[in-house]
């Protein structure tokens, strides 16, 4: 069974259209501007309980940066 980080992975490369994804790709790179990365953070949050703060959003600027971020909070609330 996929970690949570895998599946937030799976999630990002297909909603990008991309079979895999690297964590050093850019978030740009893949066609995502600021307000992409935001609905996407939306979406983690309601499904997973977990809040990204505003200024955390602009800290985003690759996936592994979102991916880290994103399992750093699903750390704290366990």
């Amino acid at each position: 069974m996929p970690s949570t980080v895998e599946k937030i992975r799976e999630t990002l490369a297909k909603r990008c259209k991309k079979d895999s994804i690297a964590d050093e790709t850019a978030l740009k790179d893949l066609g995502l501007d600021s307000l992409d990365v935001v609905e996407m953070c939306l979406d983690f949050e309601d499904e997973y309980g977990i809040t990204f703060e505003t200024a955390e959003l602009g800290e985003l600027k690759t996936v592994g940066d979102l991916l880290a971020k994103t399992e750093a909070k699903l750390a704290g609330n366990k």
